[in-house]
C-alpha cells in the first residue's frame, strides 16, 4: 500500500517538471473538478491554463483545501481511501510547506485570502514511464470566483517497475508545489 501511495504522490509532483522520455503524454480530458473551464487557453496539446495576474496579486494568504484523488484504480488495481487520503494529506502538506514561508496558509477566508483547489484526475502508463493528469485552480475565497487554473497531463521520471521509491516520490511533490509557489511569485513580482 505504502508503494502505491509514493507511486502516486510521484506521479503527481512530476506535472509540471519531467518531460521527454520514451512514454507519449495523452491529452487531458476535462474531470468537472475545476470550477470552470471556459477561462482556459491551451498553452499546448497537454496543457491549458487560465492566470489574472492582477486578481492575483491582491491575495496575500492561501488556504489549502485538501486535494482531491479521483482515482478509483490504477493498472487494473484499486486505490484504498487510506490510500486517497495519504495522498491527499502529503501533497496538502507539501502546498502548505512551499507557500508558508512567504505567504500564510490559513483557515479562515478573508478579502486577502485564496483557496488553493487540486486534484488528481488521471494516472496511466505510458511505455516505461508513468503519466499523469493533475487540475488546479485558485479561487478568491469569499466568492469562488476563479483567479487562476490549470489541467495538465505529463510524464514522471523513468518508472521502474511497479513501484517508485517512497523518498524520491516525496521529493517530485515537493518540486511540484514548488512551481505552484514560482507561479504565485511571479504575479505579485509584477
Amino acid at each position: 500500500m505504502k508503494n502505491t501511495v509514493a507511486l502516486l504522490f510521484g506521479a503527481a509532483a512530476g506535472l509540471c517538471l519531467l518531460g521527454g522520455c520514451a512514454g507519449q503524454k495523452v491529452q487531458p480530458v476535462k474531470s468537472g473538478f475545476l470550477s470552470h473551464y471556459h477561462h482556459m487557453t491551451a498553452v499546448d496539446a497537454t496543457t491549458s491554463r487560465y492566470v489574472d495576474v492582477p486578481r492575483l496579486t491582491s491575495y496575500n494568504k492561501f488556504r489549502i483545501s485538501a486535494a482531491t484523488v479521483l482515482l478509483q484504480h490504477y493498472n487494473g488495481q484499486p486505490i484504498t481511501v487510506a490510500q486517497q487520503t495519504k495522498m491527499s494529506d502529503y501533497l496538502r502538506l507539501s502546498i502548505t510547506s512551499a507557500l508558508q514561508d512567504k505567504y500564510p496558509v490559513v483557515d479562515a477566508p478573508s478579502t486577502d485570502t485564496a483557496e488553493i483547489r487540486v486534484a488528481i484526475t488521471e494516472v496511466y502508463k505510458s511505455g516505461s514511464q508513468l503519466g499523469i493528469t493533475v487540475e488546479g485552480e485558485i479561487q478568491d475565497s469569499y466568492s469562488g470566483v476563479q483567479v487562476a487554473a490549470v489541467i495538465r497531463t505529463d510524464l514522471g521520471e523513468v518508472y521502474l517497475g511497479d513501484w517508485w521509491d517512497k523518498t524520491s516520490a516525496r521529493e517530485i511533490v515537493d518540486r511540484w508545489c514548488q512551481r505552484l509557489r514560482q507561479t504565485i511569485d511571479s504575479a505579485h513580482a509584477r
